[in-house]
């Protein structure tokens, strides 16, 4: 674990801040050289960006709050003041609640616009992709949404004070499940990267729906090896489950739908 990248004492560089920062810095280029120039304006993407990320941290902020509002405290006054204090602030977020708000903010900004909102997301879609897999580093860094314990040899250990590994955990070999996450995020942006490119997957929505569907089954999969605070539980499945499930079904159909269309 590392929790700092740089800390002289007076300056602490949190890892976990440089992957985010890295991200979205990796994402935006990636964007950007991609863009159809001529149908994409440089202040359009350069907003769409930005707020995206900006609505995507409320969403996953918001989506945590209410999925964990139990146990901040016995009362609505404690609940409220221990969600919002600095310490649930800085961390804790739902990588489904930000995904979510992000596409309803692009989907209204793109209609603004006058633009497609299935075109702008075609384009979003690998770069989220990109997004995730550096970030999901940050999560190992910091020793956040981590495993249960494991004999593989690809079990790690995490004993770091400032860990946010579960206590129960610390010292014991885990699943690195947030490199697992970040890994299939890889995978997925280098297949998402050169279908983007292929004139047969031009098709508006298409990549959209490919990521969408290939994300739900990797996090669907990863979520029988992780261990830390999930949430509800809904017949056996957690909360990130059943949203895969519903986000799977829900783009195949359409993926399926689209396909139909190009024919």
């Amino acid at each position: 674990m590392l929790p700092y990248i740089l800390d002289l004492g007076f300056l602490k560089i949190p890892s976990y801040g440089a992957a985010m920062a890295a991200a979205y810095l990796a994402s935006y280029y990636w964007i950007i050289k991609n863009a159809d120039s001529h149908y994409f304006g440089k202040d359009f993407l350069e907003n769409a960006v930005f707020y995206s990320l900006l609505l995507g941290l409320l969403g996953g902020k918001a989506f945590y709050i209410v999925t964990f509002w139990h146990s901040f405290g016995e009362d609505f006054s404690s609940r409220f003041y221990q969600a919002f204090s600095w310490e649930n602030i800085k961390a804790g977020f739902v990588f489904y609640g930000g995904l979510i708000s992000a596409c309803v903010f692009l989907f209204f900004y793109c209609r603004r616009k006058k633009i497609s909102f299935l075109k702008t997301a075609d384009l979003f879609a690998p770069a989220a992709a990109l997004a995730h897999a550096i970030g999901r580093i940050g999560c190992f860094a910091a020793g956040c949404c981590h495993g249960g314990p494991t004999e593989s040899f690809m079990g790690v250990v995490f004993s770091h004070p400032y860990c946010q590994t579960d206590p129960h955990y610390m010292g014991i070999p885990i699943h690195p499940t947030q490199l697992y996450e970040s890994v299939g995020n890889f995978i997925i942006f280098a297949v998402l990267s050169k279908l983007y490119k292929n004139k047969y997957f031009k098709k508006e929505g298409i990549i959209l729906g490919l990521y969408v569907c290939s994300y739900s089954v990797l996090r669907f999969f990863n979520e029988f090896f992780r261990a830390d605070s999930r949430g509800g539980f809904f017949w056996g499945f957690s909360q990130a489950q059943v949203i895969s499930l519903v986000l799977f079904t829900s783009a195949l159909i359409f993926v399926f739908k689209r396909r139909k269309d190009v024919r």
